[in-house]
């Protein structure tokens, strides 16, 4: 049995204070795995101070979050701004041929979003600027192996 949530509460950096909820589940409650996952990995051509600008979108099979990340960040250097979303397709009625398509933000938003309304978007926003120079640690073992394709990595910080 499932025991009562609790709320956590945490200030970032003297901006809006976000609720995070941690609640305790029963592991059986899920009716599906996917064991071979889509990430989907957006690059942003961002400014200095702001997500918005060009985009290019990578799908990414055959690896785990973390070596998406890794592979991500790698592209993005000092200068672009990524963000992962795991992909979904959903059949909406078993007659229909067509597939619903979803995407779940794991890492970052899309960069192009309007956050004028939405607090928690827009801390995503300046999060994502602030991993251009405060990247993602991720374990050698979790790392994608060299001689994928790269197409924003060429070695340096500069694009």
């Amino acid at each position: 049995m499932a025991k009562a949530a609790r709320r956590y509460r945490f200030d970032c950096d003297d901006r809006d204070v976000t609720d995070i909820e941690i609640a305790q589940v029963d592991e059986r409650d899920s009716s599906w795995e996917d064991h071979h996952p889509r990430f989907r990995v957006y690059l942003h051509g961002s400014g200095e101070s702001s997500t918005y600008g060009w985009t290019d979108t990578y799908d990414v099979t055959g690896a785990d979050v973390l070596q998406v990340i890794d592979w991500a960040q790698r592209q993005a250097g000092g200068l672009l701004t990524y963000a992962v979303a795991l992909v979904s397709d959903l059949d909406s009625h078993a007659e229909k041929v067509e597939v619903d398509r979803g995407l779940t933000w794991l890492v970052g938003i899309d960069g192009n979003d309007n956050t004028d309304r939405d607090p928690r978007g827009a801390e995503s926003q300046l999060r994502m600027l602030a991993r251009r120079h405060d990247p993602v640690i991720i374990p050698a073992k979790d790392r994608l192996p060299e001689g994928l394709p790269a197409p924003y990595n060429d070695g340096t910080e500069s694009r």
